[in-house]
């Protein structure tokens, strides 16, 4: 065979050597993959974001537990305050009641009495007395007199100057009378007292 012959027959590309084999070149492959192994640089960060993603939905869902729990009690606690508010009405009412219920007695005794035989003096006190009797059963219901005294500062919150009058050793702007008396519940003033104040 000539060199030109030789030349055509002559295998193109790359080849193995002689001394090599396909088994040995894919072992060659597989130990350079294994000796630069894969190395995931993102993984602890999703792992954090799992974990506070799942803290998250955990959050909620508590939130989600206690909004439901106090939506039931805030139910709860009007269905019994609707139930309750009549029976309390009453119980108030009857206390009131009770306290002036003596007061009426007082005014029966008075009306009893023979108006031929009665005096003025006598129709006074017994005035005086029911008065004093009332006003007894309003302290017991937790009502109280608003009544200044002359020379009081002047406290528009408990009082209504209806006039301006002087009155000696009174200074200015103080009660100088008392015209009507107020009354309060508690801080709650139900009518205010009617002075008058020294100009």
């Amino acid at each position: 065979m000539t060199d030109h012959e030789q030349s055509h027959h002559r295998p193109h590309g790359h080849h193995h050597t002689k001394d090599s084999s396909p088994d040995e070149a894919r072992q060659h492959r597989q130990a350079e993959s294994q000796a630069q192994p894969f190395v995931d640089d993102c993984a602890p960060e999703r792992e954090e974001m799992r974990s506070a993603i799942h803290a998250l939905e955990t959050e909620l869902a508590a939130a989600k537990a206690d909004t439901l729990r106090a939506m039931a009690d805030f139910q709860n606690l009007q269905r019994r305050t609707n139930e309750q508010e009549p029976r309390m009405r009453l119980n108030a009412t009857g206390a009131v009641v009770r306290h002036v219920i003596p007061v009426l007695d007082h005014f029966d005794l008075a009306l009893a009495q023979d108006p031929a035989r009665m005096t003025v003096a006598a129709a006074v006190d017994g005035i005086r007395m029911v008065r004093t009797e009332l006003i007894k059963a309003l302290e017991r219901s937790g009502v109280e007199l608003i009544q200044p005294t002359p020379g009081d500062a002047f406290d528009p919150h408990q009082a209504e100057a209806i006039m301006h009058r002087p009155a000696d050793g009174i200074g200015s702007g103080c009660v100088s009378m008392t015209l009507q008396p107020g009354y309060r519940l508690g801080e709650t003033v139900l009518r205010p007292a009617k002075v008058a104040v020294a100009p």
